[in-house]
């Protein structure tokens, strides 16, 4: 196919200028990428030996483009403020104590928030923005899911109960298991976590669901409970793209951080404003 399209770009430009043939090479290089992208559309969802959906591979959250890292983050790479439609999430619903807590931080700048800190977070979907590829790795036993950002692992056992003796972790225990084409993971055993712009306690409670819908497309949903911090669930509704001949980089965490202490000066000082 690249061949023919060679061949298309050169036939017929004697005589035009060279405005000309580079508008012509542009036209026909455009549209030779948007039927590859259509050829890679129409392929089936590839499946494991025991039939399952085959969700190996680097993927990009909180992205609607198809095609690999350069092609679909073309300028920033990230959509502008409140119009990035890849990714939905509801607005938690706090009770009155959390309520304080999250407007506290939002004073300081999330001064405090654990991300500054180098503390990992369940990525539900996105929540850092879309610029940090996920790779799964997938065995009829566990699958396992690489997050660049933080170096974030997640080891997500296959029709495994959560132990009884659960150690609290700030990702949490996971533990899935297949419903048809999806794959349902349940997360349980936080770390409490009181200080930043997304807090909760020790009883939240997460249930994942990720359907590969199409080659290129995973569907991501999420339920958030914690009974004592929300006054009801919310969810999250994403969708990862297939990142072809991404590799996940190295990430640098600091973690003596000492930009948060700094900020917490400037606002005493009035220096920072809100």
């Amino acid at each position: 196919m690249a061949t023919a399209a060679v061949r298309l770009r050169w036939r017929g430009l004697d005589g035009m200028g060279a405005a000309g043939v580079t508008r012509h090479i542009l036209i026909l290089s455009a549209a030779a990428f948007m039927a590859v992208n259509a050829g890679a559309q129409t392929k089936a969802v590839p499946r494991t030996a025991d039939g399952k959906p085959d969700l190996t591979g680097v993927w990009q959250p909180g992205s609607d483009k198809v095609g690999t890292w350069e092609e679909a983050n073309q300028g920033i790479g990230v959509a502008e403020p409140g119009k990035n439609t890849a990714r939905l999430a509801e607005r938690p619903s706090y009770q009155p104590w959390a309520a304080a807590k999250v407007m506290e931080s939002y004073k300081q700048h999330a001064a405090d928030s654990p991300l500054t800190r180098c503390i990992p977070q369940l990525d539900l979907g996105g929540t850092e923005g879309s610029l940090y590829p996920w790779q799964f790795v997938q065995t009829p036993q566990l699958i396992v899911i690489l997050i660049e950002s933080r170096h974030v692992f997640r080891l997500i056992p296959l029709n495994a109960k959560h132990p009884d003796d659960l150690d609290p972790s700030y990702l949490g225990d996971a533990a899935g298991h297949w419903e048809g084409d999806t794959l349902v993971v349940d997360v349980t055993g936080f770390k409490e976590i009181l200080t930043g712009l997304s807090i909760h306690t020790d009883a939240m409670h997460v249930t994942e669901r990720f359907t590969r819908v199409d080659y290129n497309t995973i569907k991501y949903e999420a339920k958030v409970e914690d009974p004592k911090a929300l006054t009801k669930p919310w969810s999250v509704e994403s969708k990862l793209m297939l990142r072809p001949g991404t590799r996940l980089q190295e990430y640098v965490c600091e973690e003596n951080n000492q930009d948060p202490a700094l900020t917490e000066q400037l606002v005493k000082k009035g220096v920072v404003a809100r």
